[in-house]
């Protein structure tokens, strides 16, 4: 799920003034030497290793940061009172920026065409707290019909999936699929925004979901699934991996850390 797309508070627990690197982030936050970001900002956005983007993604206030620059953030400070408001999260490729072309990692090809991946491996370490938050912690990846810079949405596809939820239930599933030895519920359906269509399709884990976890997963077999269904084409192009938390109420204590994702072409 992509949010569309303000000054910005440090919380009083950190007891310093931070500042931003301009070259790191856009629309504002500039940095003090080692000691991080923090933004209270919609869609602010950090380069942090591996050539990743942490961005302050939603509609309803939220603060996050982090006191490296590596490949993590925290959840300092939300106010998300409505459902799927926010979706703050760390990503490579790109990613929707409103009605501008899309915002794209460094060092990271711009769209990859899906017959051409040989292999895809992502890794994260999460946490989610189980009071005060309802939402998930999941991927969200994207694709296009072409290969070129998208100009805001990606038309073709969307695949979430989701390694936790707390508090908004669970939906019935068209099918169940084992990939990796772990079950995941399989829903699909097609959507519409802003004169752009795609097909939705969610696999939500059923085995050994967990609110901290540390989870290296292989990605293809999920776009082979994906493609057996008739809802992912060989033709169409990768356009971004994004790991990160749809939240509906709450989240202040969501983290992610040790984020990469490693995509091998033929």
């Amino acid at each position: 799920m992509r949010i569309p797309r303000g000054l910005f508070i440090v919380p009083a627990v950190l007891a310093v003034l931070v500042t931003f690197a301009p070259s790191a982030l856009a629309h504002g936050p500039v940095h003090r030497p080692h000691s991080g970001w923090f933004t209270c900002r919609h869609d602010v956005h950090a380069n942090v290793a591996n050539n990743a983007i942490a961005r302050n993604n939603g509609l309803q206030p939220m603060c996050i940061g982090s006191y490296s620059w590596d490949d993590r953030f925290t959840v300092y400070r939300s106010s998300v009172t409505r459902d799927w408001a926010d979706f703050p999260n760390i990503y490579v490729g790109c990613e929707m920026d409103g009605s501008l072309p899309q915002l794209c990692t460094q060092g990271q090809p711009m769209a990859v065409r899906v017959s051409s991946i040989r292999s895809d491996v992502s890794s994260v370490s999460y946490h989610y707290p189980q009071s005060d938050f309802a939402g998930n912690a999941a991927y969200d990846i994207w694709f296009d019909h072409t290969g070129r810079r998208p100009q805001g949405r990606d038309d073709a596809a969307e695949i979430m999936i989701w390694l936790g939820a707390n508090d908004i239930g669970q939906p019935a599933f068209s099918r169940v699929v084992t990939i990796d030895g772990i079950q995941w519920g399989y829903i699909t359906w097609d959507t519409f925004h802003s004169r752009h269509g795609w097909h939705y399709i969610r696999y939500w884990r059923l085995s050994g979901a967990a609110a901290d976890s540390a989870v290296t997963l292989n990605l293809v077999p999920f776009f082979k699934d994906a493609e057996r269904a008739g809802r992912l084409s060989s033709r169409w192009y990768l356009t971004g991996t994004e790991f990160g938390f749809e939240t509906c109420f709450g989240g202040k204590g969501l983290e992610v850390k040790n984020f990469t994702d490693r995509l091998v072409t033929r």
